[in-house]
């Protein structure tokens, strides 16, 4: 009998363009003084010029977002080099994945999420954290930054692959500002989509107190028809929330930060069509069948105060957060436990798995930087996380005249604990003015607690179960600066996710436990070079980076005897190398290609993932590009725009060959083309933009836990054509 106790988890189965920075806004040495159209980011806790960090990032400009029209993660997600999301319905319900870390259906998140400073989301399996990655709208942002490979020391858990970072605006303590935006599109085959936004920024006290104010509302068009319950446009969502700051400096050495930032998503449905596992679809190629519906409703809520004080030669910096983030989803299991419930006497006419998550966290990261005025920089710091997740979890099962079966067959609450105490350093020493050379090292200690609390038929209720473990994470960069417009480095770091308690699921016949009591932390090692240069008119940029990843005892969902355990198993193998090269032949034109390949697979034989050493890691393409051209008139009075971007994605596959659970199916490749044309005129733009000009049919990813007796691949497919129009302006 496969049952699949999954369910006791909940689960449901470059465009780099530069911005403009202050010369204050970078920590660093006096020679690191920032020009026009230099691009800073915080990847190393300290703001810097990118051309001076030893590893491999991407940073989008809020800019960058606009002329892409991006209003969530799938918008600008393929621009990105290594960068991967896999859908499992729609906004809100994403796995994130950066240089092919991916086990395939992940069992807890291989890439961290950052608010600013602050850490998104559970940290344990049991938060689910893997398929909710957030998905936060994209209106007054400074930039996003992606950082991609482990990071060794100053992000921890759960950023073995990288880190997605939303840098957000801050108040403007020299005068107000403010920006609005709406916008409406027309998806083919699909319906109405709209958009609006604003903020505004004012000073209550000059140079000392001000505060901002933004937000948004989307509603997202859907494209999928349910041919069973006759419904179009089935995966409509709204989206909107917004974001309250205030500033306060009340001497020119401290400064205090205080943020709250709220988002809902609600969506009617999952936006996947139903394929064969042969690749055709099963009805029509934008329809899906589904005998039960499937919401999914997301609430995010997040306060944080960061206090800043400088001491000259060293900065003091306190991050306080508490976030709520609470999921509810169902998703239609008919196709895979009517005909399992039917062989064992249960004649159910349909079944749905009701999932979700309600965690609370509460985060503390206290560090001290140097200056950067001396030969050696250094950061020390604490962090310290209080997280408690519950996950509820049901299959609810129903007659043909829609009334609940009389048999419970699983409801479960599953309460679950995990506190993380960490300490970090990092010191850089300067041997000239060209070469300098970087250590660090991280210990975090981690305690969980979890709680098997279920009735019915399919899996037992247990006691509280205990774990806890300590992690030792370190980085070693070398960089070599040619000038102040050319640098190469070399980088070793690791990464982990935590270990933990184990479900407890035993042997129907024997009693024999399935699994051990507990899981270990997988861990990784990346080695990575780098080089990045520009000519002295930054007319022409090139950022080139290649590296090999070592991942052992693997973390993932294993079946055994049709039940579901945690195990570590084997490990994977990944090389890999990223090309961005950038060119602004004048003022007014800018020409960007960004690429990438992958060679992600499994370094053993793995029964429990049904793989061979050397078969290719699940949803990891092996080449990607994105180029894009983009044109803005200079001078006065009407500045036309124009400009597009096409990108590719190559060939994956959605599993392993030998996994009879998850059957195995190819995803596709596919390459789209946008297009854009617009007009400024002051403070205002107007733009008309294309996605997906050709309306191909461009799998994103693909799910197969409902077919492993005869049901449908599930399968998230590009949106189609979209033809839209914005309109923005700042005052």
């Amino acid at each position: 009998m496969n049952i699949q106790i999954n369910l006791l988890i909940g689960t449901g189965m470059l465009l780099v363009a530069p911005f403009s920075a202050s010369a204050q806004d970078v920590v660093g040495k006096p020679e690191q003084s920032v020009g026009a159209n230099e691009i800073v980011v915080t990847a190393t806790r300290r703001a810097q010029r990118l051309m001076d960090v030893p590893q491999s990032i991407t940073a989008i400009s809020a800019d960058d977002l606009a002329r892409l029209n991006a209003t969530q993660l799938r918008d600008y997600a393929n621009t990105i080099p290594a960068l991967t999301i896999s859908s499992n319905g729609g906004a809100g319900q994403n796995q994130i994945t950066l240089r092919g870390v991916t086990s395939g259906a992940d069992v807890a998140s291989t890439v961290g999420v950052y608010v600013d400073d602050i850490p998104y989301g559970g940290s344990t399996v049991f938060a689910i954290n893997t398929s909710l990655a957030l998905d936060a709208g994209l209106f007054d942002l400074d930039r996003i930054e992606v950082l991609r490979g482990p990071q060794g020391t100053l992000y921890g858990a759960s950023s073995m692959g990288g880190v997605l970072k939303y840098v957000t605006r801050k108040p403007n303590l020299d005068e107000g500002e403010g920006t609005m935006q709406v916008g409406l599109s027309s998806t083919d085959h699909g319906g109405l989509g709209y958009n609006a936004a604003a903020a505004v920024s004012a000073p209550l006290s000059a140079d000392k107190i001000a505060v901002r104010a933004s937000g948004y509302y989307s509603r997202d068009a859907g494209y999928v028809d349910n041919v069973v319950l006759e419904e179009k446009d089935v995966g409509r969502a709204r989206i909107y929330g917004g974001r309250l700051d205030l500033l306060l400096t009340p001497t020119e050495e401290l400064s205090i930060r205080l943020s709250g930032f709220a988002q809902n998503i609600h969506r009617d449905g999952t936006a996947q069509v139903d394929n064969m596992l042969a690749g055709a679809a099963v009805n029509g190629e934008l329809q899906q069948s589904r005998v039960l519906r499937e919401p999914f409703d997301q609430r995010f809520r997040v306060v944080s105060g960061t206090i800043d004080y400088d001491f000259g030669s060293a900065r003091l910096t306190s991050i306080t957060s508490y976030q709520t983030n609470t999921v509810a989803f169902r998703l239609d299991a008919s196709a895979l436990y009517v005909p399992l419930l039917a062989s064992v006497g249960l004649p159910i006419a349909s079944a749905a798995t009701d999932g979700g998550i309600a965690t609370k966290k509460l985060a503390q990261e206290v560090r001290l930087a140097s200056s950067g005025e001396t030969s050696i920089d250094w950061i020390i710091g604490g962090f310290y996380t209080h997280e408690s997740s519950i996950a509820p979890t049901s299959l609810a099962a129903y007659n043909a005249d829609g009334s609940p079966f009389p048999i419970n067959l699983l409801t479960a609450k599953l309460p679950s604990t995990y506190k993380e105490l960490a300490g970090f350093g990092n010191v850089t020493v300067h041997f000239s003015e060209k070469f300098d050379v970087t250590g660090g090292l991280r210990y975090a200690h981690n305690r969980q607690t979890f709680t098997q609390n279920t009735t019915g038929i399919l899996a037992p209720s247990v006691p509280t179960l205990r774990s806890h473990e300590g992690v030792v994470t370190y980085l070693a960069n070398a960089r070599y600066r040619f000038s102040s417009h050319a640098a190469a480095y070399a980088r070793v770091a690791t990464g982990y996710r935590p270990g933990g308690p184990n479900v407890v699921t035993s042997d129907p016949l024997t009693g024999a436990p399935l699994g051990p009591p507990t899981f270990d932390s997988d861990t990784l090692a990346s080695y990575e070079f780098g080089f990045r240069g520009e000519t002295v008119d930054r007319s022409f940029s090139v950022d080139a980076a290649a590296y090999h990843i070592d991942w052992n005892d693997m973390l993932i969902s294993g079946v055994r005897n049709g039940l579901n355990t945690y195990i570590n198993t084997g490990g994977a193998k990944i090389d890999g190398a990223e090309l961005t090269l950038i060119a602004r032949p004048s003022r007014s034109l800018m020409v960007t290609g960004a690429f990438a390949y992958q060679h992600a697979r499994l370094a053993a034989d793995s029964v429990d993932l049904g793989g061979r050493k050397g078969d290719p890691l699940p949803n990891v393409p092996k080449f990607t590009a994105a180029i894009s051209a983009d044109y803005r008139g200079d001078g006065p009075g009407l500045k036309p725009t124009f400009g597009g971007t096409l990108r590719f994605v190559s060939d994956r596959y959605a599993g392993f060959d030998g996994n009879p659970n998850l059957p195995q199916y190819r995803v596709g490749d596919y390459a789209t083309v946008d297009l854009r044309a617009g007009v400024m005129f002051g403070q205002i733009d107007a733009q008309l933009f294309v996605r997906n000009l050709f309306d191909d049919r461009g799998a994103i990813s693909a799910s197969t836990a409902m077919a492993a007796l005869g049901g449908p691949a599930r399968v998230a497919v590009l949106q189609p054509r979209i033809i839209g129009f914005n309109l923005s302006t700042r005052f």
